[in-house]
């Protein structure tokens, strides 16, 4: 007989009393043959299942061929190491917010990594997943700054472009980061929400004098990342959803895929609502 079990309240919901289905019994047929082999054709041609991964974070995977060149792309608090030392804790730079190892650059970048072409695809690699490339104030780049821009730090849309056709041709996908929980702090949408209480960014964060000492809400006690408003529907239709998205954009320049920092923090709704617009912009 079924029992009746009480279950605890969730989120201030009332307890209800449940009824435990009736046990049945254990079904020993097999799927149709050809419902298997029709499953089975599904997943090897999804690109996506049982594929070789590779996670390459830009900055430290090949030497810049002239990083002098390039230093004024960086911030002022930065530090430049050579390829032959080691990274290190960091401390507190107070003029920046952030720490000092967040701003230790190596200098890498999309041409420098492309020159190891032929060693990634000797290691038999299926797809290629890069950490965040978007405009950002740290070597990490989780705190994004411009969802739209690439960091010229990286290199130019040029590079990216032959990235692509380079992955494309040698029959490798792309997948790339994207960091939509939070950004960062020296993101202009967050200054100007910030200094100007009629800004229409205001609504895309949480911000208000409970939020001390930021004004704002930080996303894993780091002041330098600012988490986002995501119910917000203009918010929404910035990164993922709108034609001009920068999901849609990144998708249309060429990227196969997409990787979502802290996803399990998103939410199954709206992670659905991602993965529906990712289709959207781009078959396959």
């Amino acid at each position: 007989k079924a029992k009746a079990k009480s279950s605890p309240a969730l989120r201030g919901a009332k307890a209800e009393t449940l009824q435990e289905p009736a046990a049945r019994p254990l079904s020993t047929r097999l799927p149709r043959a050809r419902v298997v082999m029709r499953e089975m054709k599904r997943r090897e041609l999804d690109w996506r299942i049982g594929a070789v991964v590779y996670q390459i974070y830009v900055d430290r995977f090949a030497a810049s061929s002239d990083l002098e060149k390039k230093k004024s792309l960086y911030p002022e608090e930065a530090t430049f190491h050579t390829w032959e030392e080691l990274p290190k804790g960091g401390h507190l730079v107070e003029s920046a917010g952030y720490y000092s190892n967040e701003l230790a650059f190596w200098g890498g970048d999309l041409p420098s990594m492309m020159s190891k072409m032929d060693y990634i695809c000797d290691l038999g690699v299926d797809v290629m997943y890069l950490q965040p490339i978007t405009r950002a104030y740290s070597n990490h780049k989780y705190d994004t700054s411009d969802y739209h821009e690439m960091d010229a730090q990286y290199g130019t849309d040029e590079d990216f472009k032959k990235l692509v056709e380079t992955l494309h041709e040698k029959g490798l996908k792309l997948v790339l980061d994207f960091v939509f929980n939070h950004c960062g702090k020296k993101a202009n949408f967050v200054q100007e929400a910030l200094k100007d209480k009629e800004s229409k960014f205001r609504k895309f964060f949480f911000l208000g004098e409970e939020y001390k000492p930021h004004g704002y809400k930080v996303w894993g006690c780091a002041p330098s990342l600012v988490e986002l408003a995501l119910e917000t529907k203009e918010l929404q239709s910035y990164l993922w959803s709108g034609k001009d998205s920068a999901l849609a954009k990144w998708l249309q320049r060429g990227a196969d895929g997409a990787r979502l920092d802290v996803a399990s923090e998103i939410g199954l709704e709206l992670l659905s609502s991602i993965t529906r617009a990712a289709h959207r912009h781009k078959k396959g």
